[in-house]
């Protein structure tokens, strides 16, 4: 949308542009009194004071914008409208606006859309990119970024959380912003048998039919392991390649919502080698219940070991809480803290600390779980 606004307003500025050096021209050469046209009757003179306190509006308007949204040099335009026309360097100043606005909105980086078997994927690129980039896969991808296509017209606010405030302050404290891949679900119809565990509940078919008749899937075939296997290998090593980021457990998370926060466990436990952290947000556990519940934290990989101030909590009190944040051990990495369960609504993902044991409030700066490898 701010890239049609930014077209709209170039082109305005274009048009001022040509007209004011055209008409200009032909003033010059016929040497036309401008005092005399501006001034000339009451209605020149009206005209001229409308046109007066416009322009003074626009200047002290691109003056104020200018500082609040950091956008250098503003005096060019102030003394471009002097030697060409306000009509040219106004609309110009506006494109230039709105491209600054999306940079703002976008956390400085960009996104891209992509299709994979008919699974719409958008990828959230940061400004700056190496193979040490970390990699975040999550699911439900329309809720990530556009308002228009969430599902309660309102995203998870993963953007808001990586871009700095008013004051240039950021919540998450890490050099590195996460490349951020969302995956859309092929319908809602299929939601349930996409992101629902394959393995659990074709052992179990009762989790289906007990499912509440507004769950229950139009289309009840079987999806989440055909699901599971596009992301983890052709997905993510297609993208990882595309941006030339060497894929590693220790910087590779998944994670979503609900029936995502379920199917973020089961790719775990289906992908060990591949994904180092799950971070699961009210998890749909209703979805079987106990024998879910049971049945999936015995496929997960063992957490590691505790670290100082980290919640003791056993498989169970881990996940029935409201979010988890779930790395298992790994040979040599030296992780300290690796579960904690949060019980504070997940707004931002990316603003929650792994294994702090404890949950922070969103308007504090943390560590994210890519840093807390070694820590």
């Amino acid at each position: 949308m701010r890239n049609k606004r930014a077209g709209f307003f170039l082109t305005l500025s274009i048009i001022g542009f040509v007209t004011a050096w055209y008409y200009n021209g032909i003033a010059v050469m016929k040497a036309q009194d401008y005092l005399a046209a501006w001034f000339g009757s009451e209605v020149d003179i009206v005209l001229s004071l409308d046109l007066t306190i416009v322009a003074i509006a626009g200047s002290a308007f691109m003056i104020f914008e200018a500082k609040r949204l950091r956008m250098k040099r503003v005096w060019l335009y102030l003394l471009l409208s002097g030697v060409t026309a306000l009509a040219a360097t106004f609309p110009f100043f506006l494109a230039m606006r709105e491209r600054r606005l999306q940079k703002i909105e976008l956390a400085g980086g960009k996104l891209e859309k992509f299709e994979f078997d008919k699974h719409r994927v958008d990828v959230w690129v940061p400004p700056t990119l190496d193979e040490t980039t970390p990699v975040l896969v999550m699911h439900d991808g329309k809720n990530l970024f556009y308002p228009k296509f969430s599902t309660y017209g309102a995203t998870w606010g993963l953007l808001e959380a990586l871009r700095p405030d008013h004051m240039g302050f950021t919540r998450i404290l890490a050099e590195k912003k996460p490349l951020i891949i969302g995956v859309w679900g092929l319908s809602d119809g299929s939601r349930m048998m996409e992101l629902g565990p394959e393995d659990i509940y074709s052992q179990h078919p009762e989790i289906i039919k007990n499912l509440p008749d507004f769950l229950q899937p139009t289309d009840a075939t079987p999806r989440g392991n055909a699901y599971q296997e596009l992301i983890a290998k052709k997905i993510l090593p297609e993208l990882a390649a595309k941006y030339g980021i060497k894929l590693d457990p220790d910087r590779t998370a998944i994670g979503g919502s609900s029936m995502g926060g379920l199917a973020s466990m089961y790719a775990m436990s289906k992908y060990p080698e591949i994904y180092g952290t799950v971070l699961s947000f009210s998890t749909h556990w209703p979805f079987g219940y106990d024998t879910t519940v049971e049945k999936m934290t015995s496929m997960l990989p063992p957490p590691g070991p505790r670290g100082p101030g980290t919640a003791g909590c056993c498989a169970r009190q881990v996940c029935w809480a409201r979010c988890c944040i779930w790395r298992p051990r790994r040979q040599g990495c030296g992780a300290q803290a690796s579960a904690a369960f949060l019980t504070m609504p997940c707004t931002r993902p990316l603003a929650w600390p792994m294994g702090a044991g404890k949950a922070f409030t969103t308007s504090r700066s943390v560590g994210p779980w890519w840093t807390s490898a070694s820590s």
